[in-house]
């Protein structure tokens, strides 16, 4: 999971939408869950470690999802600007 983080980490800095929505269709929860299981010593533990990569991802998820967002509002506002521009010379 710390490696899925980073990438999507890496991938949200450098606004590359494609790795991320690769790295969304990678994302398994119930193989992370698992291994945290596996790895954690007592139930607290286990909850402690689940709670912070849940809220990481969850505030990635946000950025991400921003991001997308942003990025499709400045594509139609290009998309915008060229409809006047051909508007204007056709005129």
């Amino acid at each position: 999971m710390k490696k899925w983080l980073d990438d999507f980490k890496l991938a949200l800095i450098q606004e590359n939408i494609e790795n991320l929505e690769s790295l969304l269709d990678d994302l398994d929860l119930k193989d992370f869950a698992i291994n945290a299981a596996k790895k954690s010593k007592n139930d607290d533990e286990l909850r402690e470690n689940i709670n912070d990569t849940l809220i990481q991802i969850q505030a990635l998820l946000q950025e991400a999802t921003n991001l997308i967002i942003a990025k499709k509002d400045n594509k139609a506002h290009d998309i915008q600007k060229f409809q006047k521009a051909l508007k204007y010379f056709n005129s």
